[in-house]
């Protein structure tokens, strides 16, 4: 069993793995220049410092083209998108976005270049005729003074302690 401090419900080894097979799946067609942007992997249930922020209880899903996306445009390494359930349930802040509203994002322990790692969500997002998730919409890094300029414009929702 694979723990998930801040989870709504903890994630299986086999949820795990077959996210991790997902996201090699979709890297391996893009490199073999058919890209699955289509795909859909999920990452299980909606943590519940999420639900505790507004999200609903529904899916937690990335699209195949975030996930191409976020390695080949933003250098974030396989490694780190194998392991998104884990870092997305152990997260170190979220902030309400200064974007896109009613959306949020995630600061995780994860760096790239010094920088943290981030992952913007969007809540209740309707993806074909009849599925509602929400959605992880990038994951990149960005400038390490992020988080002092979010949370002098108010943006924090939650920051570990």
């Amino acid at each position: 069993m694979l723990e998930m401090p801040l989870g709504g419900t903890p994630k299986n080894h086999m949820t795990e793995k077959n996210f991790q097979t997902g996201v090699q799946l979709i890297l391996a067609a893009s490199a073999a220049g058919t890209p699955h942007h289509e795909s859909i992997l999920s990452l299980g249930d909606t943590p519940q410092y999420l639900i505790e922020h507004d999200f609903p209880k529904l899916p937690l899903v990335v699209k195949g083209s975030t996930i191409d996306k976020a390695f080949y445009d933003h250098g974030i390494s396989k490694k780190i998108l194998e392991r998104l359930i884990a870092i997305i349930h152990n997260p170190k802040a979220l902030y309400r976005s200064a974007t896109v509203q009613g959306s949020a994002v995630v600061i995780t322990f994860e760096v790239k270049n010094d920088s943290p790692i981030l992952v913007p969500l969007h809540p209740n997002k309707p993806l074909g005729r009849s599925f509602t998730a929400n959605l992880v919409a990038s994951v990149y890094h960005k400038e390490p003074t992020i988080e002092t300029r979010w949370q002098q414009r108010g943006l924090l929702l939650w920051k570990k302690k």
